[in-house]
């Protein structure tokens, strides 16, 4: 028979060791590294315990597999490709051949592409664990550090402007107190569903969706997602506009501090769980040295985080490309007479003229035949044109 002290000596030790089990640990620092790639993307995760995780490997002449062994890394837990499209996996075969990788996740969607073909054969021909990401999914890395998969949901999002980039894995890392959304290059419909299925709460830090695209990161998402930060891997004077001009004016508009690798390099974020440490490390100093985030208030409930998308013009008070008028006018939103214009999943308008209107897909422009229509409307002027004296 044991004594009661040495009974209940025993259940304390077992009691203790039950909450060391089922409390994370949050004694280390998680260290994300948005890499300079150019106009692509590619992200390092390491944990406290130095596990590794890869979220895509930009285009082949970016050299990932080069960056990655000159950071250390010998081999990865989980790589992701958000999608097939080449500036995310461009060089994610020479990363499969040259390093092992336990598990390999994508969305699921095949493409027609040689790059994306040769990268399959070398992700079985290696043997490597294979699962296609779907919502729900959860992988656990140590410290308590959890990642979720939040898209694809088992319905593939279609008929959008881009199924590929719509579709793309869209992942929530989760550190003790401190929460990072990483997007690929996810657009509005993604947005729109997620939102829509209640999956988006709050989160400190936002990876950017699509280089910054105008395609992307509407008012509404950012209302919900409520970032402190935002990063942006984008190259410089890449072709495609990167960050687009109504982009940047939302993130600003909302309060939102942006990091973009075509200005500032490589982009480090670190976390202990409480506090977040945001900086660049590449071209330039970060706007704040050192750019911290500290302990922040308690976040609202995810459903207080669910705010709709800003209305759309009521019917016949815009004109489409197509033809109609602005209160009648006639006017389409090409017509040089069309004094100003906004996009229709955008909040802002801008004067004829003005140098983004050229960046809006023709089929979202909007007409307005005045300043005080598109305000009446919810809309508000953007400065990247601003009234000239």
């Amino acid at each position: 028979m044991l004594s009661r002290r040495t009974a209940l000596s025993r259940w304390l030790l077992l009691t203790l060791l039950w909450l060391v089990q089922a409390a994370p640990a949050l004694a280390g620092t998680l260290r994300v590294e948005v890499m300079d790639v150019g106009q692509g993307d590619a992200i390092l995760l390491t944990s406290p315990a130095g596990k590794r995780v890869l979220i895509d490997a930009s285009i082949k002449s970016a050299r990932v597999v080069d960056e990655l062994r000159a950071r250390g890394v010998e081999q990865l837990d989980l790589v992701v490709a958000t999608h097939p499209h080449a500036d995310h996996i461009g060089g994610m075969q020479d990363v499969v051949e040259g390093l092992p990788i336990r598990v390999y996740t994508d969305n699921g969607l095949p493409h027609t592409t040689q790059t994306y073909m040769e990268l399959m054969a070398a992700v079985e021909a290696r043997g490597i664990t294979y699962r296609p990401a779907r919502a729900g999914q959860t992988f656990k890395l140590d410290d308590g550090i959890l990642i979720e998969v939040l898209n694809p949901s088992g319905t593939p999002l279609s008929g959008t402007r881009s199924d590929l980039n719509s579709n793309s894995v869209v992942l929530r890392l989760t550190h003790g107190e401190r929460c990072m959304l990483f997007t690929g290059d996810s657009e509005e419909p993604t947005e729109q569903a997620l939102m829509q299925g209640g999956g988006i709460q709050p989160c400190d830090l936002l990876k950017v969706a699509h280089h910054g695209s105008d395609h992307s990161t509407t008012t509404a998402w950012l209302r919900a997602v409520q970032p402190t930060w935002a990063l942006i891997s984008c190259g410089v004077g890449n072709r495609y506009g990167h960050p687009g001009e109504e982009t940047m004016a939302r993130l600003e508009g909302q309060g939102v501090k942006v990091l973009r690798t075509d200005t500032m390099g490589d982009l480090v974020v670190e976390s202990d769980g409480k506090v977040l440490k945001v900086e660049a490390a590449g071209k330039q100093a970060a706007p704040e040295a050192p750019a911290m985030v500290r302990s922040a208030p308690a976040r609202p409930a995810a459903t207080a985080a669910l705010i709709p998308a800003a209305p759309r013009a009521a019917a016949g008070s815009a004109a489409s490309p197509s033809g109609g008028g602005a209160a009648g006018t006639g006017l389409v939103a090409g017509d040089p007479s069309c004094p100003f214009v906004s996009s229709r999943n955008s909040d802002l308008y801008h004067p004829a003229g003005c140098h983004v209107i050229e960046r809006i897909f023709a089929a979202n422009r909007v007409c307005w035949e005045s300043e005080a229509a598109a305000q009446a409307a919810g809309k508000t002027r953007s400065q990247a044109c601003p009234a000239t004296p």
